[in-house]
């Protein structure tokens, strides 16, 4: 451990802000006196109370509603019993202008809170036991775990017990509570599939197995924007809670305290390896593990669009929150369908949406014509189903554009020009670079961001396509950078048709990136998003599609060439190369030739086709960028 000592001790020496407020005042201060501040009002609450502290207990103030808190309610493993569930939405109802946002870590988020109602709220929630401690800030947050554990068909272990114990080492326990350096996700998942993002935590625990036993695989290091990494250890089920606990007196020991930007446990990792790593917590924990063994989640959930059949007998039929946004009404009406129908239970999953289980067959008419899935129907396509997208503008003081009602209309948009489109497309949308909506894993992601567009300051996204959640997760690529908000959807649009297009039977996007998209350059991808776009907008009845002659291509120069052929084809019918006789004498490409046989052809276009594909490779475009370019100019 002599190198995490040293590391720790260099990086440490000087202290951030925020670690210097901690050794100034303490959490503890902040909970008793939220009485007090009840009682004097919002004026009466210090800065750091108000900016840091409450949120240890997971009430934060959001100056877009002055003198309004949110509260973020942990749901372990996103299990809510009856009880819990109509507790939250009364709340909502009675103190929070009836909204709830449900979250990508299976939690509740109620807004519009009074400070003076605070007390009041916090101890209702805690009359059906569940809490809002340490959903914020430098703590171990909300635990998740695959939203069907213990019911599905392909559930191997059971984790909500280990999950229970996880969660005793540390929630409400002041040694714990707001001392790490940095926050700290956890994941465990017993089942053949990932349905909770599982390798995208700080500590995930995988189902795997190992000389014919089933236990979980380490990863460690997870965070927005990086996934974690093999640590090489496998545990048993009782063995998870120990080292688990011994991980976390090692970050919070070893753990660095500088800056703000770089303390999860992945810059740990970074520093010093992960062999390092694990030796500590064998060390703090007082024994060593066994070797990895075969992981043994590698595939996507099932068809989450409608009913799951479950090892029982009955159902869990799925309810599409469009981007998380829910009411206390809503929670109640889902609440009392699972009553009436099923087992009185509600799973929350981190696509923002939840699954009401434990429906009989012969009653899952009844329940599907209740007034809340009625209200949610029309949003069963594959725009909803994975839909994530966190606060914006509208919430969060970071957020850049509004995010949920971009990324609704978008997947509105979409199911109309696609209604009957059937697969699997996670589209995740974060309001800003912190990337609290995930979009690095997203199938399709998008990111908030301001830029300037002919002089003027423009709101769009960035858009990242093929991150993966199988297997070890991978973030996906930047595709195209600052597109307006308006133009974002036609541009994915053009994607999306080369997905319906291509894809083979129920193939997700993820395998179609996987066949297709990942044998191409992005920058051909990006080519044949915009300039579809642009025929279209030009009156212009062709397009350019990925074929034989762009997928695999080495070099872009191929790629363009194919694509050239297409066009010439498409608008002249007739290929730009063909033979004339068996002497193999043959036809060349020419501008009049090709206005000839298509005379409607604008010439900004006959020009480009026919660079595209000039039999004198010197004069062809060599990059995609110089087709830009050349378009520009004319």
């Amino acid at each position: 451990m002599e190198k995490l000592i040293k590391v720790s001790q260099e990086r440490n020496k000087k202290l951030n802000k925020i670690e210097q407020l901690k050794q100034e005042h303490s959490p503890k201060e902040a909970w008793e006196k939220l009485e007090y501040y009840a009682q004097k009002g919002f004026s009466s609450i210090p800065e750091q109370d108000l900016n840091y502290f409450f949120k240890c207990f997971g009430v934060f103030y959001r100056p877009a509603t002055p003198e309004r808190f949110m509260l973020r309610v942990r749901i372990p493993g996103g299990r809510l019993n009856y009880q819990q569930a109509v507790k939250i939405g009364e709340v909502a109802k009675k103190y929070g202008n009836d909204y709830i946002d449900l979250t990508t870590r299976m939690q509740v988020e109620l807004r519009y809170i009074r400070i003076e109602d605070l007390p009041t709220v916090l101890k209702e929630l805690e009359s059906v036991g569940i809490t809002t401690f340490q959903t914020g800030v430098d703590n171990f947050r909300n635990i998740v775990q695959d939203p069907l554990d213990g019911l599905s068909f392909d559930n191997v272990i059971e984790t909500w017990d280990i999950l229970q114990k996880l969660q005793s080492i540390f929630l409400k326990k002041e040694e714990w509570i707001c001392k790490l350096p940095r926050k700290f996700n956890i994941s465990i998942c017993g089942s053949f599939s990932n349905r909770c993002n599982v390798y995208g935590h700080d500590a995930c625990f995988v189902l795997a197995e190992k000389d014919g036993i089933f236990g979980f695989n380490v990863f460690l290091g997870g965070k927005v924007g990086a996934v974690a990494k093999p640590a090489d250890v496998f545990l048993l089920g009782e063995e998870v809670p120990p080292f688990f606990e011994a991980l976390g007196r090692v970050f919070k020991k070893y753990g660095f305290r500088d800056s703000r930007n770089k303390n999860r446990l992945k810059y740990m990792i970074d520093a010093v390896g992960m062999e390092e790593i694990i030796k500590a917590v064998e060390i703090e924990g007082g024994r060593e593990y066994q070797k990895a063994g075969i992981t043994q989640t590698p595939v996507q959930g099932g068809d989450k669009t409608g009913k799951v059949q479950l090892k029982d007998g009955t159902f869990a039929l799925h309810m599409v929150v469009p981007s998380g946004i829910f009411s206390g009404t809503a929670m109640i009406q889902a609440a009392d369908v699972s009553k009436e129908f099923g087992s009185g239970e509600l799973r929350l999953t981190v696509e923002q949406n939840l699954y009401v289980v434990g429906i009989p067959e012969e009653s899952i008419g009844k329940a599907l014509s209740q007034p809340v899935f009625q209200q949610y129907k029309n949003r069963h396509s594959v725009f909803f189903s994975d839909l994530i997208a966190c606060a914006g503008t509208e919430h969060c003081p970071f957020g850049v554009i509004p995010n949920k009602p971009d990324a609704i209309q978008m997947a509105e948009y979409l199911t109309k020009q696609f209604p009957h489109l059937e697969g699997k497309i996670r589209m995740y949308w974060s309001a800003c670079q912190k990337g609290c909506g995930i979009h690095g894993l997203g199938d399709i992601g998008f990111v908030g961001v301001k830029f300037r567009k002919d002089g003027k300051p423009v709101t769009g996204v960035d858009i990242h396509f093929g991150g993966t959640i199988t297997k070890e997760s991978e973030e996906g690529r930047l595709l195209i950078k600052s597109v307006p908000l308006e133009e974002a959807k036609f541009l994915v649009e053009e994607l999306i048709a080369e997905y319906s297009r291509l894809k083979k039977d129920k193939e997700t996007f993820e395998e179609f990136y996987s066949r297709v998209l990942s044998r191409v350059s992005k920058e051909a991808v990006r080519f044949l998003m915009r300039f579809n776009r642009l025929l279209k907008d030009a009156g212009i009845d062709a397009r350019v599609e990925l074929n034989d002659m762009v997928i695999g291509c080495s070099t872009e120069e191929e790629e363009i060439f194919g694509f050239g052929f297409q066009l010439y084809r498409k608008l002249s019918g007739k290929s730009p190369y063909s033979r004339n006789n068996i002497l193999e004498i043959y036809d060349e490409p020419k501008p009049e030739n090709l206005k000839k046989l298509s005379p409607d052809v604008p010439n900004w276009l006959s020009d480009v086709v026919m660079k595209m594909i000039d039999k004198n490779p010197e004069r062809r475009f060599k990059v995609f960028t110089e087709i830009d370019s050349y378009i520009k100019e004319r």
